[in-house]
């Protein structure tokens, strides 16, 4: 503190600046993507196409009484016939205090097994990533994991993402006795 009294305002300041971007970058060039995987049906190891995979940020925001969070930024890909996603990176700029990458897939009948990298001590999802889909027997099982799908701010960035879970909802139409 002694060090920084001494150097003067504009030096003092000059430091806060850089140590703030610097913990806005706390997850490493990672956090930005790309995004790859493939989605595939944890019993017989089939692709699954036309499923969604997406990403959303959360920023930190610093007021007097407590933290709080809102949303930063989301993307979403659609897996092709062999399974495959991939979100590409983005450059961000000011991502101070932005916090890691939250994750969500989803496919009609399905729901999250496992997740795997598929290189030894990858980074999920940094790496190429083997996302187990099971799928669900009953529409009672259905009913019972309806997704919850993306936030109401997420929702405007990953509009497929979005309607295909509505449309999955719709399609189930799942009264309150089936849950």
């Amino acid at each position: 503190m002694a060090v920084l009294a001494r150097s003067g305002p504009g030096r003092s300041a000059s430091l806060l600046v850089v140590l703030m971007l610097s913990t806005g970058c706390r997850f490493g060039a990672e956090q930005w993507g790309p995004f790859r995987g493939r989605m595939v049906d944890a019993e017989t190891g089939a692709p699954i196409a036309g499923a969604h995979f997406m990403v959303s940020w959360e920023r930190d925001n610093p007021n007097p009484v407590h933290w709080t969070q809102s949303f930063y930024d989301a993307q979403e890909a659609v897996t092709g016939a062999d399974g495959r996603f991939e979100i590409p990176p983005h450059t961000r700029f000011f991502p101070l205090l932005v916090r890691e990458p939250r994750f969500g897939a989803f496919a009609p009948g399905y729901v999250a097994e496992s997740e795997a990298a598929l290189s030894p001590g990858g980074r999920l999802y940094v790496d190429e990533t083997v996302l187990r889909m099971r799928r669900l027997q009953t529409r009672k099982e259905q009913c019972a994991r309806l997704p919850g799908g993306p936030s109401i701010d997420a929702s405007q960035k990953v509009t497929l993402f979005y309607r295909a879970v509505q449309a999955y909802r719709s399609e189930l139409s799942c009264s309150s006795l089936d849950r």
